[in-house]
């Protein structure tokens, strides 16, 4: 049985607990440092404690967030002012760790709103004003003067300098894998948009990829919190020696090359970035072992966590659930990619596909935050399912328990239930919340009434349910939940 030391982005559950689940279904393992270890919301991680960690782990691959080695986690990296030449020696306990070593950095966002809560104080203020700013930066680049901006010198500067504090250590992670420290390094860019400084330094990046020709085994692509599922699936990939040959489907002509909010490129070009980070070997269709079906973006503004619309068109979600009948019928192992919005799946389709129990066929399904969150963890999934296939290590139990865990998170949490609670909270949905340690329980229960209900409308996959007082609030809002999943009589 394959192990994998897994240093996750922070210890939310898609950073922390996907990539097991995924490495589940080829039958591996993977071993995350205790809590008190890693990053907690704002509460950085402690780095020197998880170099120590890492040193002392006997895996057979190593899965590493940057941030979280370097400065203590995602936030951390926004927060934090360690200088590089500090973050450099604690990245140094790479080498006494398991190998190979596959590892992320992220390209520092910037949000498009006044909220503070993972970013520096003086963004519950300035943050859309520092989004527009970072935009005409872009635009600017070569241009004879900088952009006129409300925003006060003082917090312009402090924002840039982070930046480029960042973007140092970002082209010293392509030395380490120029210099064979790295065997894989992703690149994601983190809730970015076409004019952004983040793009601009994204595409700096990846120009030098291609100068230091490590194009292959450096990938980058819009993303961040599904890397640590990807990099996994390429560790299940690289052991077994095999490049699972995956083909793409989509039910609409040009549903790739379309733009989805929080990305600067088509979800095509990030697709084939993601599929190459997860292992796979982008094919045709004849000659494919799996397919990818992607549910492409939608147009407008909607968003299940900032803007929940009424309804979603019934029409795309008709084309592509009978484009995964036809595949399946076939007999070809199919995972589903619903873009279609941002932060949750489109319920039409879930409601299409669960009807006649073709949503439980699924190799694999994802639908959650970016579209490139979705894209990494489906396409992780469906590599880890095929070498599983492959080796004679797959675990159907844990395809199963996997399918049924993104159902419920993508689609019965962040889709139906979280805009439900909002409302019945009065929750702002353009800004993060909190939720009192007192008001927690009643909370929680409410989210596991709501989950059941719905679970029990679909009963998608039979068998599982969300296990009676396992919800739990990770970072004390409403945007996600952790859970636990059982069968019947089965304790949490």
């Amino acid at each position: 049985m394959m192990r994998i030391a897994l240093i996750p982005l922070d210890d939310r559950p898609v950073c922390r607990s996907l990539p097991a689940l995924v490495a589940a279904v080829a039958g591996a393992t993977v071993e995350t440092p205790p809590a008190d270890l890693l990053p907690a919301n704002r509460r950085p991680g402690d780095p020197d404690g998880l170099a120590d960690w890492l040193a002392g782990r006997h895996a057979d691959a190593t899965v590493v967030a940057l941030e979280t080695l370097g400065l203590g986690g995602l936030i951390a990296s926004r927060l934090r002012d360690d200088p590089v030449a500090t973050v450099l020696a604690r990245w140094s306990a790479l080498a006494a760790g398991p190998s190979p070593v596959y590892a992320a950095t992220v390209v520092q966002r910037t949000p498009d709103a006044d909220d503070a809560g993972e970013e520096p104080d003086y963004w519950a203020r300035y943050g859309r004003a520092l989004h527009a700013y970072s935009a005409a930066l872009h635009r600017a680049i070569g241009a004879p003067r900088l952009p006129d901006t409300a925003v006060p010198a003082a917090i312009r500067g402090d924002f840039l300098r982070r930046r480029q504090r960042n973007h140092v250590l970002n082209q010293t992670a392509l030395g380490l894998a120029a210099d064979g420290v790295l065997d894989t390094l992703v690149v994601g860019a983190d809730d970015t948009a076409v004019a952004a400084v983040g793009t601009a330094e994204w595409q700096w990046l990846r120009t030098w990829t291609s100068w230091l020709e490590l194009t292959g085994r450096v990938l980058a692509h819009p993303g961040a919190d599904e890397i640590g599922a990807v990099l996994v699936a390429r560790a299940l990939a690289g052991a077994a020696g095999h490049s699972p040959r995956v083909a793409v489907a989509c039910a609409e002509p040009d549903g790739l090359d379309r733009v989805a909010r929080y990305e600067p490129v088509p979800i095509g070009a990030g697709l084939v970035s993601q599929a190459a980070a997860a292992g796979a070997t982008l094919v045709d269709l004849a000659d494919a072992d799996a397919v990818l079906v992607v549910h492409p973006p939608q147009a407008g503004d909607a968003d299940w966590a900032t803007a929940p619309p009424e309804d979603t068109d019934p029409a795309p979600a008709a084309r592509t659930a009978e484009l995964v009948r036809r595949l399946l019928d076939r007999g070809t192992p199919v995972a589903l990619a619903d873009c279609a919005l941002g932060n949750g799946a489109d319920p039409r389709l879930v409601d299409d596909l669960a009807a006649d129990g073709t949503l439980a066929r699924l190799a694999g399904f994802a639908g959650w935050n970016t579209a490139g969150n979705t894209l990494g963890s489906a396409l992780a999934t469906l590599v880890a399912h095929q070498v599983g296939r492959a080796t004679g290590t797959l675990d159907d139990t844990a395809v199963r328990r996997l399918l049924a865990h993104r159902l419920v998170d993508d689609h019965v949490w962040m889709s139906y239930a979280r805009p439900r609670l909002r409302r019945e909270l009065g929750t702002d949905p353009t800004r993060h919340d909190h939720v009192a340690d007192a008001d927690a329980p009643a909370v929680t229960a409410r989210i596991e009434e709501l989950l059941a209900g719905r679970c029990r409308e679909l009963a998608a996959v039979p068998g599982l349910a969300v296990a009676a007082g396992s919800v739990t609030l990770p970072w004390h809002r409403t945007y996600e939940i952790d859970f636990s999943l059982e069968e019947p009589g089965e304790q949490p």
